[in-house]
């Protein structure tokens, strides 16, 4: 990624003498060749990795929402190989089982595409299924409006760096603005039909190429979500998208049929752990204008054992785990404040915030800089942060932590 950096500077300074892309490239040289200056801190709970899940021998799910951009189907492919070489998973599906998600309104409109395939252990005894979710198929239509921006009778005026930031920009700035003012709620929906699919299927039962909305009663998606080992992991505008899904899980909860059943599934649910791994965590600055929830700043008494509305909680706990770059200018951390005043108590929300550097900065004329782009796209192939989410924060099980790259601050009341 540094050459890649340097070259756009390169090209970007391209009109100036060569004495000066000399001392560019001698700068970039230097910095390559200088020790390690990446942090990474982590503040918060404790809380498990993937691996800690195969422990009871069950599959485990992990269902991956993106975030800004346009996303083709494939898209994770780097962090779940990332993932099965973290685990040592040697055995893959041979194709994956491909699905097309329709809005279960008009039961018409496409909303998105779930790609879910398996990766095991040569001896069976760990399965992951990855549930893949590719929404931004219901933004193209409407982010064409920005298309003459980037034809060649623009970009022909702007710095080679510059363009490229133009047309990261044009791909993704759009994505909040359209999610925000969705009066359709494709965005949702099609989180919603990717869980209930993950969910209400196993791998046997799923078809390639469905093409029909997910009928599975809410009743037996909270059975599911309250016995099956399940991870989310999202990325930028996934974060807000994910805690979305869950809120509306919880008035699904609320609603759900009065069998005596449906309470024993819904009683299951209140004693169980979730986890979410949020990468470029964007909750902050995507709560701007939006109206806080109906029940916020009640941790205690919804959360804590013998407070006043324990029984009412939705989950035991959810883990947070909020990744973010400094030099991601699309990416921050959560203070507690936000947590108490913008974060439904009743799913009782627990957040942990790793900081740290995705991207080594380059320097040039006494100024350091980091790729923005880099520092926005690279969570997925950084090796601390796989460990992290394979290992969780257990005592001598993350090597990221024992061997110091990442320092846990453990908080406590």
């Amino acid at each position: 990624m540094k050459k890649i950096y340097f070259v756009l500077l390169t090209l970007v300074f391209a009109s100036s003498c060569s004495s000066l892309g000399k001392g560019i490239a001698e700068a970039v040289l230097e910095n390559d060749n200088a020790p390690s200056t990446l942090q990474c801190d982590i503040r918060g709970d404790k809380f498990d990795g993937i691996n800690q899940y195969f422990a009871n021998g069950k599959v485990v799910k992990v269902l991956i929402i993106h975030g800004v951009g346009t996303h083709q189907s494939g898209y994770s492919g780097r962090i779940r190989d990332n993932l099965c070489k973290k685990l040592n998973l040697h055995i893959v599906s041979r194709c994956p089982k491909n699905i097309t998600l329709i809005d279960p309104k008009d039961k018409k409109t496409v909303i998105g595409t779930l790609r879910v395939s398996r990766a095991q252990s040569k001896d069976l005894k760990k399965t992951i299924l990855f549930y893949e979710l590719a929404w931004s198929e219901t933004t193209i239509a409407q982010k064409q409006i920005l298309k003459y921006d980037m034809a060649k009778e623009n970009t022909y005026k702007r710095a080679a760096f510059n363009n490229v930031v133009k047309g990261f920009m044009n791909d993704t700035v759009p994505d909040p603005l359209i999610y925000l003012t969705d009066e359709h709620n494709y965005i949702l929906n099609a989180t919603k039909q990717s869980t209930c699919w993950m969910l209400g299927k196993s791998w046997e039962q799923l078809k390639d190429g469905s093409h029909e909305p997910c009928r599975v009663a809410p009743y037996k998606q909270i059975k599911a979500l309250s016995e099956d080992n399940i991870i989310f992991v999202t990325h930028s505008l996934g974060s807000r998208i994910f805690i979305d899904a869950m809120l509306s899980l919880a008035d699904d909860v609320a609603s759900a049929e009065k069998s005596a059943k449906a309470q024993q599934y819904i009683n299951q649910l209140k004693n169980k752990e979730l986890t979410v791994f949020m990468l470029a965590n964007q909750l902050p600055f995507l709560q701007i204008g939006r109206k806080v929830p109906k029940i916020h700043g009640q941790m205690v008494s919804y959360c804590q054992e013998g407070g006043k509305n324990y029984s009412n909680r939705i989950f035991k706990r959810l883990n947070i785990v909020a990744f973010s770059d400094p030099n991601d200018i699309l990416s921050y951390t959560i203070p507690q404040s936000f947590v108490d005043n913008y974060l439904d108590s009743r799913i009782c929300p627990f957040v942990t915030n790793v900081n740290l550097n995705i991207i080594e900065p380059v320097s040039a004329f006494g100024i350091s800089a980091v790729n923005p782009l880099a520092a926005h796209t690279n969570y997925d192939n950084d090796g601390r942060v796989l460990e992290i989410i394979t290992q969780g924060t257990q005592d001598n099980v993350n090597e990221a932590i024992t061997s110091g790259k990442c320092y846990f601050y453990e908080a406590r009341d």
